[in-house]
């Protein structure tokens, strides 16, 4: 029986780097799931939400949350791109996008012409 190709390796109408930037942000988003999950770990520990924001140090709860926000920021940004861009080659309009999207055409045009 031949295994059935991996869809996030397909390249959809040229779009294998959008796949990948895709991709990209759903393992930010994992990693920043796990961050919270921590905290509410601590939490249901009996621990405060002070007691765990106090936690100092390059391995405590801030530096580790905030560099979790930052990454998914930033992969939300460039997943937010490869979005556009795939339904702009997909023939979707910039109108169209912007009312889906709930943004401003000047921002899905800013996004369709950013290296």
């Amino acid at each position: 029986m031949t295994e059935s190709p991996d869809p996030r390796q397909a390249v959809v109408h040229g779009a294998t780097q959008e796949i990948v930037q895709l991709e990209q942000l759903i393992q930010a988003c994992r990693q920043m799931q796990d961050e919270l999950r921590e905290s509410l770990v601590l939490l249901d520990e009996g621990y405060t939400m002070t007691t765990i924001l106090s936690r100092g140090g390059k391995d405590g709860v801030i530096p580790r949350l905030t560099e979790a926000l930052d990454r998914t920021n930033a992969s939300r940004r460039i997943g937010r791109r490869a979005m556009i861009r795939l339904a702009l080659s997909e023939g979707m309009t910039t109108k169209q996008l912007s009312a889906r999207l709930g943004i401003s055409r000047q921002l899905v045009e800013r996004h369709r012409d950013e290296r």
